[in-house]
């Protein structure tokens, strides 16, 4: 997503989070829809219970917990399905249609779809959200997962090679020729 767009939470969103919590259910975030705004930039309604001109939906491809609470959304627009337009509305549909996150904006600088593949990319974070009452209901990016791991181990190979060479110097002293 681009520009200066703003996501909020729906009324229906915050209806059905609110229940959740006192239910102890969750809200499941399965799908995500675009639009072109009806042609025009908006400032997203907390009212608004569709996008205002939705032009494609997919289901995500993938998802990482990026956090507390806070997912990392991947959805796959393809070039051969989509049709051409500006996106300038984002929503965040659960497992029941109904659109619990939006995004648009005044500011929004669109993109457009359809000339090649669409790879929307977002952290959604739920700061002001009981921890675990939002879900995205996808595939696991197990990439990412590697990705993550992979730097991690790096990082603590690194800090190791770190304290042995902290450990020698204490002991031996500076090496010779060495820059202070």
């Amino acid at each position: 997503m681009s520009g200066d767009g703003e996501i909020i939470i729906t009324d229906i969103g915050h209806a059905k989070i609110t229940a959740a919590v006192g239910s102890q259910t969750v809200v499941e975030i399965t799908h995500v829809a675009m639009g072109d705004g009806n042609g025009a930039v908006y400032a997203p309604g907390f009212g608004q219970v569709s996008l205002k001109r939705e032009k494609a939906r997919v289901a995500i491809t993938r998802r990482h917990l990026a956090g507390d609470n806070a997912w990392r959304i991947t959805a796959e627009f393809d070039a051969d399905t989509t049709p051409t337009f500006w996106v300038r509305e984002i929503g965040f549909i659960d497992a029941e249609g109904d659109l619990i996150f939006l995004w648009a904006g005044s500011n929004v600088d669109a993109r457009q779809t359809g000339v090649i593949d669409y790879l929307l990319d977002h952290a959604l974070a739920m700061d002001r959200i009981k921890n675990g009452v939002v879900i995205v209901n996808a595939p696991d990016d197990a990439l990412f997962e590697y990705a993550l791991i992979a730097l991690r181990e790096n990082a603590s190979q690194r800090l190791a090679i770190f304290n042995l060479n902290e450990g020698f110097r204490a002991q031996h002293g500076h090496y010779p020729g060495a820059q202070l």
